[in-house]
């Protein structure tokens, strides 16, 4: 049986804000920063933004971006909320249950 690739699928889900949210908050509580910032980008390609323009937004260098957005990137929680804001979502702290 032929496999389909994933990501066109998930790109079109993750277009849905409330999808991404979930998304983002289901891969910060149950794996590594490397993949919450590899999720991150998925959600920067479903909203069809393009580094350039970000970074732009963001009032940072491409590269500085680019590096922020790696796999080995360790952003600064200002430059995480900076970047969220830019896309449009925020930072939220809840109450543990369990």
């Amino acid at each position: 049986m032929p496999t389909r690739p994933y990501k066109p699928s998930l790109l079109k889900r993750l277009s849905n804000p409330e999808y991404a949210v979930d998304y983002l908050t289901n891969v910060l509580k149950k794996e590594s920063q490397e993949a919450f910032l590899i999720a991150l980008n998925n959600v920067i390609e479903a909203k069809e933004l393009s580094v350039p323009v970000l970074s732009k937004k963001m009032g940072v260098t491409k590269q500085g971006l680019y590096k922020i957005l790696s796999e080995g990137g360790n952003p600064r929680l200002s430059t995480l909320n900076q970047l969220l804001a830019s896309i449009g979502m925020r930072i939220r702290i809840e109450e543990s249950r369990g």
